[in-house]
């Protein structure tokens, strides 16, 4: 019901002109990048972990963002001295959210805020998954072996992301911290774990919703699969 609720809300906003969306007129991206437009869409969930509460409205201006998360090859661009096995040039580059944030940096970009990245990821429909409501594990990269983008049904996002889902966890720029309206408390929230989203190869179903937040030091990987795509601003 509130999700209903809260479409039915967006779709006036959306009817009256509050929120953009793409057009003949949408300024063209760089390459290897997206267009979202800006204005509001459904945000986090009320089923799911606790921190994905509540479900609610939430914008954003219109920005860029990579259609694909960052690979080994143009990370190695930024950092001469970065290796990685032969033939993995493609594959999803794993750092630190202190090595993606200067790599951001250099490409003149930046990371996505949470809010940035589950737009991207879900659209405006208050999707569970990138490419609709419906799991389906063709659409999903379950091995490392594969290349970004290389899941069978090769899904997009509403705004033509792929690989949101699955693959390798994805940096935001954000701390992890409690949605407004969230009441209840944990001592994991503050500026103290940055927070990732997209789930991973060895993740559920479950992990890679469009909304599931999960949180860890900027300085490491914790041993697990994080890449990260980034943003630019529209000036």
């Amino acid at each position: 019901m509130m999700r209903m609720y809260l479409f039915l809300i967006l779709t006036t906003f959306i009817t009256a002109g509050f929120t953009a969306e793409p057009g003949a007129s949408d300024p063209v991206p760089p390459e290897g990048m997206v267009y979202v437009p800006a204005g509001s869409f459904i945000m986090g969930s009320n089923y799911g972990d606790a921190d994905e509460a509540p479900e609610h409205l939430a914008e954003t201006k219109a920005f860029f963002i990579d259609k694909y998360e960052v690979s080994h090859a143009e990370y190695a661009k930024f950092d001469p001295g970065h290796t990685y096995p032969k033939g993995l040039e493609n594959h999803a580059v794993q750092v630190t959210w202190e090595q993606a944030k200067a790599y951001a940096e250099w490409a003149g970009k930046r990371l996505p805020t949470e809010k940035e990245w589950e737009k991207a990821a879900r659209g405006t429909d208050g999707r569970i998954f990138p490419w609709g409501d419906t799991y389906d594990a063709t659409y999903v990269i379950w091995d490392q072996r594969y290349p970004r983008g290389s899941a069978i049904a090769k899904p997009e996002s509403p705004y033509g992301c792929i690989g949101m889902a699955g693959g390798v966890w994805e940096w935001t720029a954000d701390w992890y911290n409690a949605y407004p309206g969230n009441p209840i408390a944990s001592d994991l929230y503050g500026e103290k774990y940055k927070v990732i989203r997209g789930g991973s190869n060895f993740n559920s179903y479950a992990h890679i919703r469009t909304t599931h937040r999960y949180y860890i030091l900027p300085n490491t990987t914790g041993n697990y699969q994080i890449g990260f795509r980034c943003v630019k601003d529209i000036e």
